[in-house]
């Protein structure tokens, strides 16, 4: 169980697609995570109406939590998998 006093912060993307990516490769190498999702609500409402030159990908941060002691592993396993996306 990963709780807030025995977590490390493995990374923070703007991109969904990376961070499926990355959560991917840590669900296959068996590498349990918790995630943090941050983002601008009212940019993501303008959204809907189109805003020229906003990109909708680039509105979230997701911060990726995994537990001190599989750091490592977890940190070898992500840059596998930004490596090849």
């Amino acid at each position: 169980m990963i709780t807030i006093f025995n977590r490390r912060e493995l990374i923070t993307l703007a991109s969904a697609q990376k961070y499926y990516h990355v959560r991917e490769a840590l669900t296959a190498t068996g590498i349990p995570s918790a995630v943090k999702v941050r983002g601008a609500a009212r940019a993501a409402e303008r959204a809907r109406y189109g805003i020229a030159g906003a990109q909708t990908d680039t509105m979230y941060t997701y911060t990726i939590y995994v537990h001190r002691d599989d750091y490592e592993r977890a940190a070898s396993a992500m840059q596998t998998a930004l490596r090849n996306s």
